[in-house]
């Protein structure tokens, strides 16, 4: 039997995959719902190519094609990254990344632009 998925679906599953092993690898909760809502973000940035946008627009953006409360998803996406197991993220992050860890990085803002510029291409 032929599959269904068509290339668009097929690269999206691969990149909702990619970024998923990418967060737990880099020491999230896979069952927070700031994880969820990063993944999503990420998606939307990469499926959008919102790459040039600020993180306000671009929050602004997924919030209203997700018909999302604002505060929910700001603060959710800030505890996840805050609640980051910092020992499985110095192990990992120059590995996924290419960049030696710094706490710097764990503001919602400079976390998704770097793992959405990893899948740019």
């Amino acid at each position: 039997m032929k599959s269904t998925l068509n290339n668009y679906t097929k690269n999206t599953l691969t990149i909702s995959y990619s970024i998923y092993a990418v967060l737990f690898s880099l020491g999230l909760n896979p069952s927070a719902k700031g994880t969820i809502y990063l993944k999503e973000l990420i998606e939307f940035i990469i499926l959008n190519n919102l790459y040039d946008y600020s993180y306000k627009q671009i929050l602004e953006l997924f919030i209203t094609a997700k018909h999302y409360e604002t505060k929910n998803i700001k603060n959710n996406i800030k505890n996840s990254l805050y609640r980051i197991n910092f020992s499985k993220a110095k192990k990992n992050f120059e590995h996924y990344l290419n960049l030696e860890f710094d706490s710097y990085y764990l503001s919602p803002s400079k976390f998704i632009n770097i793992i959405a510029l990893k899948y740019r291409d």
